[in-house]
Parts: C-alpha cells; structure tokens; sequence
C-alpha cells in the first residue's frame, strides 16, 4: 500500500467515527432532557404563589352563607400530570368583607363528604351520623376531631385556596404529604 492510500485510510477512519460520536450524542440528548425534566421545578402556571389554586371572584361567594365550590388541584409525579377535582366549603364573613373560612369536606372519622343542613344549621356526616356546628367544630358522634380547615388568602378580588388531604380516624390534624 502507499503512503497516500493509508493516510486516506485513516482519515475515512477518523471521520467516519467522529460522525458516529456526533450522532451519538445528538441521538441522546432527548432521552437526557426527559429523563431529567422532572428534577427541574415549575409553578404550573401559579402566580398567586405556590400550591394555591383560584377558587373564583370575591363577589361570587354570599355572606355569611355556606357554599360548595369546585376546586381542580394539579399534581405532578415524576412525568405524569394527574388533574383532579375537590369540593370545599366556603364561607364569606361578611357583606363587605374580604375574611373567609374555608373548610374540607371530608369527614375526619372514615373520609366521607359531609353535608350542609342549613335548616339545622351544622354540618352532618351521612355515613355514621357526626354532627359538627357552624363553625365546623365537632359535636357528637364518631369523627375524632373537629372539621379540618384549609389555608386560603385574598389576592387581586379573588379567593385562593391550598388544598390539603389529612388523615382520616386520628384525634389530631395531621397533613398527609403528597
């Protein structure tokens, strides 16, 4: 062989596996760029601040009435974006205020929904009968607390509410992390 044949040789070789390299690595940055994604932190679109959710207008809620209003909650695991939607009861304090309570309704002792009697004025559980004021303060039956209340704040006329999932059957208010 001659010189020049080898030194072609050669550079076929060089080139062809710095092709390959290339190739090699833009084939993979999709896979790095998904693979890492979850790891880098977004608000969702949340500009309220984080974890609390537009629960409507102000002017939208009655005073001194309980309502029942849609919340829909993002949860993000890893890749996947499960959406899903709570109740929560709200009330307004007064005519021209901006002060609410804002309650879950989920019943402390098994976890089922609980209602608004307005013409006995408490909260009942319909599954085992717990009864709980106005205020959301336990009365009788068997729930082991009172009804868990749920950080909320007024921002630009709007309600925003954070939900919270607690655990059910223990005495104390204990927040389960998502």
């Amino acid at each position: 062989m001659t010189q020049g044949t080898e030194s072609r040789r050669r550079f076929l070789a060089i080139g062809t596996s710095g092709l390959m390299a290339l190739l090699g690595v833009l084939l993979s940055v999709p896979g790095v760029g998904y693979f890492f994604a979850p790891l880098r932190k977004r608000r969702n679109g949340d500009s309220a601040g984080a974890g609390f959710q537009d629960l409507g207008a102000v002017d939208s809620f009655s005073a001194g009435k309980w309502q029942l209003a849609a919340l829909e909650v993002v949860h993000q695991d890893g890749w996947e974006k499960l959406r899903t939607r709570h109740a929560v009861w709200v009330r307004r304090k007064g005519a021209g205020a901006t002060e609410f309570e804002v309650l879950s309704p989920i019943c402390p002792h098994l976890g089922c929904p609980i209602n608004w009697h307005p013409d006995r004025t408490q909260f009942v559980c319909p599954c085992h009968g717990g009864v709980f004021t106005s205020d959301g303060i336990w009365v009788s039956g068997p729930p082991p607390r009172s009804m868990d209340s749920l950080d909320h704040k007024v921002a630009n006329g709007r309600l925003l509410v954070r939900w919270q999932d607690f655990k059910i059957g223990v005495s104390e208010r204990v927040a389960v992390l998502a």
